[in-house]
């Protein structure tokens, strides 16, 4: 009840404060144009905002960032549906059956059910947002040292084997991170590591420079090389088609909650991310259905299942980031960072010290998630004129502000070249089929991993049985050696049934 109670205050303040409203507003309008636009997606929406939002009062700078973030995971249906584009890639599941069901003509029924399956998604991520806080937040209070290193090695095993099929690239991609990371002052003995005499450096790298550029800047460098489609081939629809049918909704009940409830856990997961969760939804669906073999030629199912899960995986890797400063995902990385920026370390502390901007965040979401189904249904054909636009013209005004906005905020000409040093180097590892991923929970984690470590052992006296001594502790690392050997153990597993097949 007293979670209710606090949620309801929160959701009263946010309806009631123009400023806050206004970054509702501004963030889910910025979300849904991004979403839209192939090769953006949420984390590079977020990114961008960064520089914008950071001179704004905390909570309406996260509120607008936060409504980037779902407001992009709304936007990316239109587009997928109605030019067969998928607007990022947790909506190439949607293009499946949403496509077809544009072509047979009832563009405005998979619209309308796209648009109530990601609020419906939303949702259900919400209240699964609110009611796991508090309650693992509240544990994780008990966590000393230890416990947070083995949480932190686990956290990197998952971003680094999950999500990927290189798991080599992701490790180098993750070393690089590290490294990055450790860049300035040593965190107990104080001394320059890696500054090669640089006073900029002293400091370390401001994650946020590190963010704009390899999500910004670098998924703006990659869809400037892809070729901006020809104003044909839209299908057609009306604003009446979209409006919602309980029969649809009805038919769907299964899928939408299957979807939603596999968003969420799959969001939980540090580096899962959403198109894991929709690939996974969508499975489900069909495997569910009674009639599997309309999926991919216009099943309602098949648009329902993955917006779901979409929406709802967005909130789901939110749960580790305000609990325990662990971001769940590439884009609640960059929230992070936004967090730090506005002086808010996030963890479980947070609910303690904080409560009051905690719980008007958490209704800022709320009053988004019912805010974007009008939004969405009122602004579809800006959303589907903007990707005929040309990028270089639309570009080039983005990275204009970016660069005005990072340079505004400590007035150095060393953080724009930074910020584009990283641009390029996000560019590069796409080409190269890096991920980007681990290399930013690197940065983000290392230093927490390493302070942790350090101090454990410290503690301990350099006994390094510390960290198996402990119930908790030792169940993490247990868990973490079970995430980076399981794949290579099915691997072997396979290859061996393969052989005494032959």
């Amino acid at each position: 009840m007293e979670t209710l109670a606090l949620l309801g205050h929160g959701i009263a303040n946010a309806a009631t404060d123009p400023a806050m409203l206004l970054a509702i507003t501004l963030g889910a309008f910025v979300g849904l144009l991004i979403g839209a636009l192939p090769g953006l997606g949420p984390t590079a929406g977020v990114a961008i905002m960064l520089p914008v939002a950071v001179g704004f009062e905390p909570t309406v700078a996260l509120a607008m960032l936060a409504g980037v973030y779902y407001g992009a995971m709304f936007g990316g249906a239109v587009t997928s549906i109605l030019l067969g584009i998928p607007g990022d890639a947790p909506s190439v599941m949607t293009v499946l059956d949403g496509y077809p069901l544009a072509k047979q003509g009832q563009a405005g029924r998979a619209l309308g059910l796209a648009t109530y399956a990601s609020f419906i998604g939303g949702l259900v991520g919400l209240l699964g947002l609110t009611l796991m806080a508090q309650l693992v937040s509240s544990y994780a209070l008990m966590f000393g040292p230890t416990e947070m290193t083995a949480l932190m090695v686990l956290s990197l095993s998952l971003v680094t084997v999950l999500g990927t099929e290189d798991h080599l690239k992701s490790f180098l991609s993750l070393a690089l991170g590290l490294w990055i990371g450790m860049i300035g002052l040593d965190q107990i003995m104080g001394g320059p590591r890696f500054t090669f005499g640089s006073m900029f450096l002293l400091d370390g790298l401001d994650f946020s420079l590190i963010a704009v550029g390899m999500f910004g800047l670098g998924q703006m460098f990659l869809a400037l090389e892809e070729h901006t489609p020809d104003a044909v081939g839209a299908a057609s629809y009306s604003y009446r088609s979209m409006m919602p049918k309980w029969r649809d909704l009805i038919a769907t009940r299964r899928s939408l909650g299957i979807g939603s409830l596999i968003g969420f856990l799959v969001g939980v997961l540090p580096g899962a991310g959403a198109t894991a969760a929709t690939m996974m939804a969508y499975g489900a669906a069909k495997k569910m259905s009674k009639e599997p073999e309309k999926f991919g030629k216009g099943a309602l199912d098949g648009v329902a299942a993955p917006e779901a899960a979409n929406n709802s995986a967005s909130y789901g890797a939110m749960v580790t980031l305000f609990t325990l400063g662990v971001p769940g995902s590439a884009t609640t990385a960059v929230l992070l960072a936004g967090l730090l920026m506005v002086g808010l370390q996030p963890g479980p502390r947070l609910f303690q010290e904080q409560g009051d901007f905690v719980w008007n965040l958490f209704g800022t979401f709320y009053i988004g998630n019912l805010v974007l189904v009008f939004m969405t249904i009122l602004l579809t054909p800006i959303l589907a004129a903007a990707i005929f636009v040309q990028r270089g013209l639309l570009f080039a005004g983005v990275i204009g502000i970016v660069i005005y906005g990072i340079y505004g905020i400590d007035l150095d000409l060393s953080a724009i070249a930074v910020m584009a040093g990283f641009g390029v180097l996000g560019y590069v590892m796409e080409k190269l089929k890096y991920p980007a991923v681990p290399l930013i929970m690197g940065v983000v984690l290392g230093p927490l991993l390493e302070l942790g470590m350090r101090r454990a052992l410290i503690a301990s006296g350099g006994d390094v049985a510390v960290f198996y001594q402990h119930p908790i502790s030792a169940g993490l690392l247990l868990a973490s050696v079970v995430v980076i050997g399981l794949p290579y153990v099915t691997l072997f597993l396979s290859r061996r049934a393969k052989t005494a097949r032959a």
